[in-house]
């Protein structure tokens, strides 16, 4: 693939749990930028001194994850919150943090590193995680129709809002809600309205003026800090660049396993 980045949906099976799969093969760079968006990945790598597996919690500020050139990376993206049911650890132990993923999965990536260079290995990766959520009934959480509530108001719920959709305390509910995504409540709508932010900047011709009214920044001053916290460079700047990272849910779906 000469170090194209390849993302697959996941079956529909999966799709209430999983974000998108992602693959690199032959990697070229010595690093990679990892910016916050709630989510916790998989990574499997497989390079010439053998396979490593890796949990990555979310993170609260931009990262920068060391690469292996020429090593070969695959990637579940669990979608916020969900990675409780196929991961033995509260979302909150790996904020901000790897862990090797042989001790924490729930379930066994198989022969996913033999594959990794075919082009079934979307295929085989949504047949392993099939089989554990049928084996395995995910339950539901209110904490979910919470965070697709942030998601579909860009952010800018009140906290309070958010406990109520969840019928208890706001104490109760910012504890289970960091537990099950990793951060909290407050932080996430945070990230979620700056995700907003970058895709309108990099896709729209908006002034940066605008863009900071329309998602309920206080002025241009403020959506320019919140960018500098998160992905430790200017809206101006952001625009002119290529951004791309890890945990990415904006990225064009260059590849549909379903298809």
């Amino acid at each position: 693939m000469n170090n194209q980045l390849a993302i697959s949906l996941p079956s529909a099976h999966l799709q209430d749990y999983v974000s998108h799969y992602w693959l690199s093969c032959n990697n070229t760079d010595e690093d990679h930028s990892v910016l916050p968006d709630g989510s916790v990945d998989i990574v499997i790598k497989v390079s010439g001194s053998g396979c490593q597996d890796l949990i990555y919690g979310s993170t609260t500020a931009r990262n920068e994850i060391p690469l292996e050139v020429a090593s070969h990376y695959l990637g579940i993206n669990f979608k916020p919150g969900k990675s409780r049911h196929f991961i033995n650890a509260a979302a909150s132990e790996l904020t901000n943090a790897n862990e090797p993923a042989k001790e924490l999965l729930k379930f066994d990536l198989l022969d996913t590193h033999e594959h990794i260079e075919s082009n079934d290995v979307f295929i085989i990766l949504n047949r392993i995680l099939e089989q554990h959520v049928k084996r395995y009934q995910p339950v539901n959480s209110r904490i979910d129709a919470v965070v697709q509530n942030i998601d579909l108001s860009n952010g800018m719920n009140s906290i309070a809002d958010c406990a109520e959709l969840f019928c208890k305390s706001i104490r109760q509910f910012e504890r289970v809600f960091k537990e099950t995504v990793g951060i909290s409540a407050k932080l996430y709508s945070q990230i979620v309205r700056f995700r907003c932010a970058s895709a309108l900047i990099t896709r729209t011709s908006l002034p940066l003026a605008r863009i900071a009214s329309d998602l309920g920044y206080t002025d241009q001053s403020h959506l320019s800090h919140e960018f500098r916290r998160f992905a430790n460079i200017s809206p101006a700047a952001y625009s002119r660049c290529h951004v791309a990272f890890l945990q990415d849910r904006t990225y064009h779906y260059i590849y549909n396993a379903n298809s």
